[in-house]
């Protein structure tokens, strides 16, 4: 079933891991539900003089060009094959395969692109090296225009019921009230508001509680639930919380300025993204 969300194009970054396979099946349910287009792109990094042989405009090594040319060759079968299979889905999708910087060529696509989401797979719980295009996952994450959900384990639209939106519920833009009012449409899921109370930043219930509800008259939202949940860390809070109620997404906010997701304090988001088992909304607040 369509949705009235306009989304016009989903970018999925792939480097045909499993991981990436599981952000493109999610990416295609997406796609199914607002007609979107999926814009699916490989990037990989050569040395320079390599990527210019590569493109036929010279270099110093012929046979280091003929390794890069027949690279190409290899990820573009593999992206037509992921194409059709999407196609058989009924799904408008494209494809390109780019030599260079991954994140570079990913900011590229999303500034010269209209894209609505970002769908990317993420590599065990180690660190953000660990993630799909490497440390530049946390950069699309900090400076994307537009949603980035990280995901590492396979799950199906239908089944995200429960979304944990922790946040500390101070003053926002319109245009992330907005994000997060689609984001509620797009999974058709309750909303559980919650902000965690730890020691270093203590404040009382009532505090915290009147400003998840000024919240929730500015979303104008329903089917939610709001909680004040107390742990030793925002980042265990928010996993122990989504755990307790067994939620099947996080959503958290993000600040371009100082890394990802300063919403709380240090480096909350890059450890909840890194830890968490469950899939990640992020936004860029600011």
């Amino acid at each position: 079933m369509k949705t009235n969300i306009y989304m016009k194009r989903i970018l999925v970054p792939t480097d045909f891991t499993e991981e990436a396979r599981i952000a493109l099946d999610l990416a295609i349910e997406i796609a199914q539900k607002t007609g979107a287009t999926i814009k699916l792109v490989n990037v990989f990094e050569y040395p320079v003089a390599t990527a210019y042989t590569a493109l036929d405009v010279g270099g110093p090594d012929p046979f280091e060009g003929e390794v890069a040319r027949e690279m190409m060759a290899k990820n573009k079968k593999q992206l037509d094959d992921l194409a059709a299979a999407a196609r058989e889905r009924n799904v408008d999708i494209i494809k390109e395969v780019k030599i260079g910087n991954p994140y570079i060529s990913i900011s590229g696509e999303l500034k010269d692109e209209d894209v609505d989401l970002v769908v990317m797979g993420s590599k065990g719980t180690s660190g953000l090296e660990e993630v799909l295009i490497g440390s530049n996952t946390e950069k699309v994450v900090r400076h994307a225009p537009c949603p980035v959900i990280t995901i590492k384990r396979p799950v199906s639209l239908a089944n995200i019921k429960d979304i944990v939106f922790a946040s500390d519920f101070k003053e926002v833009s319109q245009t992330f009230m907005e994000q997060i009012k689609n984001m509620h449409q797009l999974f058709d899921a309750r909303l559980h508001f919650v902000r965690i109370n730890t020691l270093n930043n203590f404040e009382p219930d009532s505090f915290s509680k009147k400003r998840i509800h000024n919240w929730l008259e500015k979303t104008n939202l329903s089917n939610c639930t709001t909680r004040v949940y107390n742990d030793i860390s925002e980042e265990d809070g928010i996993i122990h919380y989504a755990e307790e109620i067994d939620a099947d997404m996080l959503a958290l906010g993000t600040h371009g300025r100082s890394g990802l997701g300063r919403l709380f304090s240090g480096s909350l988001a890059e450890e909840v993204v890194n830890h968490a088992k469950r899939p990640i909304w992020t936004f860029r607040i600011g």
